[in-house]
């Protein structure tokens, strides 16, 4: 139970923090379109620095999106369902549906970041041609993290079933 909790914090925290890589894209792009169309002079690196700041928001944060139960389902039945029939579902169709395809992800992702970090990858989108490096192991950070919060949501799951006591980091529905 601690591990769950210390991992959920640092899941929340991770998100958190995340979130503010909205303001770093916000004030590159807005530097970028000042430069371009203000002082006809636009930049090289903006848009190889918003992709992978991009990138980054995105799967750093989904863990968190995870744990507050905000990603998109088909509602359409599952929101009529009791919480005990949904952590049904949830117990049973978890390990059949979304730990094999995060476990390829996961895997290729940290295949890619080492395949990277060995030849030295560049980004082929434009002229500047920075490192894919530190983005493609940031994939991977963010797929495991992504991936440890899906074992704490299905072991929550397991134990919300067992026990019939409805822990405290799942009322966030």
């Amino acid at each position: 139970m601690g591990i769950l909790k210390g991992l959920d914090y640092l899941v929340d925290r991770t998100g958190r923090v995340m979130a503010w890589l909205v303001v770093l894209i916000i004030l590159t792009m807005t530097y970028e379109v000042v430069s371009r169309y203000v002082f006809d002079a636009p930049t090289f690196w903006s848009f190889d620095i918003t992709y992978m700041l991009g990138a980054v928001l995105f799967l750093f944060s989904a863990p968190s999106v995870l744990l507050h139960r905000g990603h998109v389902r088909v509602d359409l039945f599952y929101a009529r369902f009791s919480t005990k029939l949904k952590t049904l579902i949830d117990v049973v169709l978890t390990p059949l549906l979304f730990f094999p395809a995060l476990g390829i992800l996961t895997q290729q992702a940290w295949r890619a970041a080492f395949r990277a970090l060995e030849v030295g990858e560049t980004s082929m989108f434009g002229i500047w041609e920075p490192t894919t490096i530190p983005l493609r192991f940031a994939i991977a950070l963010g797929f495991s993290l992504l991936s440890l919060a899906g074992i704490c949501w299905f072991l929550r799951g397991i134990l919300l079933l067992s026990t019939r006591k409805e822990l405290a980091e799942d009322s966030h529905d």
